[in-house]
C-alpha cells in the first residue's frame, strides 16, 4: 500500500503538499497535546489525500468546499483547510502552531495578547 501512495504522491504532486500540509498540523497538534480525535483526523485525512486517484483540485473546482467535505475522512475544518491551500499555497494555521521564526515577532505577539487582554478586562 505505501509503494501505492507513493505513485499517487508521485502523479499528482499537488495532492502531496496537501497531505504534507495536514500532517504537520497533526504533529504540532501533537506536540500540543491536543486533542486524539483532532491529530487522528488530520493524519486520516492527510492519508486519504495522498491515497486519491485523481487530483484533489478536480473535486474542489468542480464541486467547491461541499465537495471536499463530500470525501471521506474530510470534515468542514479540514475541508476548509484544503480550500486555502489550493486557493493560496499557504495555511496561516500551520504557520502560528510553528510560532514566531525570530525573537522580536514572539515579543510582538506576546504584547498583542498581554494588550488585548487588559483592554478586555479593564485594565
Amino acid at each position: 500500500m505505501i509503494a501505492a501512495q507513493q505513485s499517487q504522491a508521485d502523479v499528482f504532486p499537488e495532492n502531496n503538499f496537501v497531505a504534507e500540509k495536514l500532517r504537520d498540523v497533526a504533529d504540532q497538534l501533537e506536540r500540543r497535546a491536543a486533542a486524539h480525535f483532532r491529530v487522528r483526523a488530520y493524519r486520516e485525512a492527510a492519508s486519504y489525500v495522498t491515497g486519491l486517484s485523481y487530483p484533489i483540485r478536480a473535486i474542489y473546482v468542480k464541486e467547491g468546499r461541499r465537495g471536499l467535505e463530500d470525501l471521506p475522512t474530510i470534515g468542514i475544518a479540514t475541508s476548509a483547510a484544503i480550500a486555502v491551500l489550493l486557493d493560496s499555497g499557504a495555511w496561516d494555521v500551520l504557520d502560528r502552531l510553528r510560532g514566531p521564526k525570530n525573537p522580536e515577532e514572539l515579543i510582538q505577539t506576546c504584547e498583542r495578547y498581554l494588550n488585548r487582554d487588559s483592554y478586555a478586562f479593564g485594565g
